[in-house]
């Protein structure tokens, strides 16, 4: 489900605007680069961070759906682009299409951009389920308070609904409601009692929601805070080094390291490609390597 659970552990209790940054960066990184060695660099930095996040049983899902979409994308490339001197197979004649020609470059380009798209997607997964929605926004909070409130209430809407549906489904369930036999029209029938319910659920849900803003004087004089978030040494830390990561990653790509040719014959990939690509993907994993510090060493936690 879409809610955020929070963890104890050091990624999920990092300053909002230090997740987010880490976050922009590996995602902007992502779409920069080309070269397959970044590309699985940053897919590397991410299930690593996932991990220390104790996060990897909700990436697994994110996981099965974007394995699948990356053979699609091998497959579409390499029967739609023909460009490529590596013939691995010739094909009939298909209407449109044309002759198929499926060359090694196509499916490494192909295979390529499916990491990519991997990399973005596991990144998404991670500011869903170790980034708290709400400290997020409320970073933005001093550009526009009621529209930072209806982002907060309109982000929250969702996964706030699925629950619901899903304790109305149990109760009815519970009750001898037969919702998944019949038709499809008679189940459809059957849970119409759920709407009904959900609805009622939401109008009530709203009117607690009215009554506790009115009761913390939402809007009658200037706005005081419950909690501030705390900017710590860790992430100082972990700041400093996705902005080196990020300066890092722009020098890579100003000189060529980080882009790579797949037509029409693919470029050979040598030595001199990883040290820069190493550095990058070390200062990326710095936020994992404190975590992992922090639960061995309490002492150490206590010092950042």
């Amino acid at each position: 489900m879409l809610i955020y659970r929070a963890k104890h552990n050091l990624i999920h209790q990092l300053h909002p605007l230090t997740a987010l940054s880490f976050i922009v960066v590996v995602t902007f990184l992502a779409l920069l680069f080309s070269h397959p060695v970044y590309l699985f660099g940053l897919l590397l930095v991410t299930g690593l961070v996932l991990a220390a996040a104790e996060n990897l049983r909700e990436w697994k899902p994110y996981l099965e759906v974007s394995l699948g979409m990356l053979v699609i994308i091998m497959l579409v490339n390499s029967c739609l682009v023909h460009v490529g001197t590596t013939v691995l197979w010739n094909g009939p004649n298909v209407p449109v299409i044309g002759r198929i020609r499926i060359t090694l470059e196509a499916l490494c380009y192909g295979a390529a951009m499916g990491v990519r798209l991997l990399v973005i997607i596991s990144i998404f997964c991670l500011y869903t389920y170790a980034v708290h929605p709400d400290k997020v926004l409320k970073l933005f909070s001093r550009l526009g308070n009621k529209s930072v409130l209806a982002i907060t209430m309109g982000t929250r809407l969702f996964p706030l609904m699925l629950g619901d549906v899903l304790r109305i489904t149990e109760v009815q369930r519970c009750r001898g409601a037969k919702l998944d036999t019949g038709s499809f029209m008679q189940k459809v029938k059957n849970r119409l009692p759920i709407i009904n319910v959900l609805l009622l659920s939401s109008l009530e849900s709203s009117l607690q929601t009215a009554e506790a803003m009115q009761a913390r004087g939402y809007g009658s004089g200037k706005r005081t805070y419950y909690s501030r978030e705390l900017w710590r040494p860790r992430d100082s830390l972990i700041m400093s080094a996705t902005v080196l990561a990020f300066l890092l990653g722009l020098w890579s790509a100003w000189q060529g390291w980080a882009n790579y040719t797949y037509y029409p014959r693919l470029e050979n990939i040598t030595r001199s490609d990883f040290p820069a690509a190493a550095v990058l993907i070390f200062l990326l994993a710095i936020p994992a390597f404190l975590s992992w510090g922090c639960k061995k060493w309490p002492r150490f936690k206590s010092k950042i």
